[in-house]
């Protein structure tokens, strides 16, 4: 399996378990929120219970004040406790009505509050009716102790059992929550787990496609070495081969001048023949220039700006700097390469009638500089190019992966007003610089 689809099969299987456990989580936490409720449901049920005893009491209170004063100013809270004790027996009914233990003790408890009321008002009737009968007050107490003896053990059975209900469900809430964080901490650690494979993948791709790149560019700037050898070659080859055979025939065609002063064919191929020298010495200066190696890079730029200049009819303004030294031999030819074909990209596309070439040196670098005032290149082409390398003839990319070859950094900037292209090169005073020409010989 190749590192991409393992990339993509570690972040959808991450997803995958996010989602999983997401799930979990979600049914967990329902369930949990579910519990809770009915722990508050269990505390209503007791607090309703505890206001009924409470309102029992308050009631029992008053008609015992009631009987032992007379005063009918206790019979208004006897009857407001007596209906809140049915309010509140309605709400335990309620509360209780999914447990059928706790609705049959409701049933025994409704029965024990009415029988108790029932002897609460029998005894303020007849305090009412007349004077106070102890004997009967005291019969009808004992009545209503026992049935609130009755009370009390059916209350603290309901009490019992939601106690029990609380505790179990205390229980299941404390399960739940240990059981939601246990799945939320597994989530998160899964999580970690897959996104560091996943970014471990990646990085190995990043890298190994780095490692594809670099020797993608060493491979580049061994072409481009190549090129340079070979072009040193052609250049040598057509200064020793072609010139001399030339140069031969030249002489050849002297003699015979001066045997035939008014032979005008002989003339005409005497002209053919200086063309022919002078245009294969170009060719082999253009192709390997010998300045750049026997007087350096000043000299080099100043002699192919002329000539560029005379050959295209554009005019170059020069402008090298006297503290401009040399470098290393390797940079010195590369700077020149993208001379060359910065002015025939302006011959050829930006159709400028003038440029501008300046060679300076600051602390530790030489600056290449060149200017025209052309069309320029279009905005997205140029930002592609910046971005991407790409979408550009292999001059612009071919200068900028020499510059870069030799640790120099290459910038471009382009607008309807023109083109300028700067190279910074670092200065290296190597061996190769000191003595270029033992360098050259031992290239060749």
């Amino acid at each position: 399996m190749s590192p991409r689809k393992k990339a993509r099969l570690a972040f959808a299987s991450a997803l995958v378990l996010l989602l999983l456990c997401g799930t979990a989580a979600t049914f967990t936490i329902v369930r949990l929120l579910a519990s809770a409720k009915w722990i508050a449901h269990t505390y209503d049920v007791q607090v309703t219970l505890g206001d009924i005893q409470s309102a029992l009491s308050v009631a029992a209170r008053t008609r015992t004040s009631y009987l032992n004063s007379g005063d009918s100013s206790f019979l208004a809270e006897y009857e407001s406790a007596k209906s809140q004790i049915h309010t509140k027996l309605a709400l335990v009914r309620e509360l209780t009505r999914d447990n059928p233990t706790q609705r049959s003790l409701c049933n025994q408890l409704d029965d024990l509050i009415l029988r108790r009321i029932e002897l609460l008002d029998t005894s303020i009737e007849i305090r009412r009716s007349g004077p106070l009968d102890e004997t009967t007050q005291l019969r009808l107490s004992r009545e209503s102790v026992a049935v609130g003896a009755e009370f009390t053990d059916v209350m603290a059975s309901m009490m019992q059992e939601e106690r029990n209900l609380l505790h179990q469900r205390q229980e299941v809430s404390g399960n739940l929550f240990t059981a939601t964080l246990g799945i939320l901490l597994a989530t998160f650690a899964l999580a970690i787990l897959l996104f560091w494979i996943h970014f471990r993948l990646l990085n190995k791709e990043l890298a190994e496609r780095e490692l594809m790149e670099d020797n993608a560019r060493r491979v580049s700037g061994r072409i481009l070495q190549l090129q340079d050898e070979e072009r040193r070659r052609f250049s040598r080859e057509l200064h020793d081969s072609l010139g001399q055979i030339l140069a031969m025939a030249k002489m050849h065609m002297y003699v015979l001048l001066e045997k035939n002063p008014h032979d005008e064919l002989l003339a005409e191929i005497d002209d053919l023949l200086d063309q022919s020298v002078t245009e294969t010495r170009t060719i082999s200066h253009l192709l390997h220039p010998p300045l750049l190696d026997e007087m350096g890079l000043p000299s080099a730029v100043r002699w192919y700006t002329e000539g560029f200049a005379q050959r295209s009819g554009i005019q170059v303004a020069v402008e090298i700097a006297e503290d401009v030294g040399r470098t290393s031999h390797p940079a010195e030819l590369a700077l020149f390469r993208v001379l060359q074909e910065s002015l025939t990209n302006i011959h050829r596309h930006s159709k400028s009638a003038r440029a501008e070439v300046s060679l300076r040196s600051i602390p530790g670098m030489v600056v290449l500089c060149i200017r025209d005032y052309g069309k320029g290149i279009p905005r997205e082409t140029l930002q592609h190019f910046l971005k991407t390398g790409t979408r550009v003839g292999v001059g612009l990319a071919g200068m900028r992966e020499r510059v870069r070859e030799q640790g120099g950094k290459f910038e471009i900037q382009s607008d309807e007003t023109g083109t300028t292209i700067s190279v910074m090169m670092p200065v290296a005073a190597t061996e190769t610089a000191a003595n270029p020409l033992a360098a050259a010989a031992s290239a060749d």
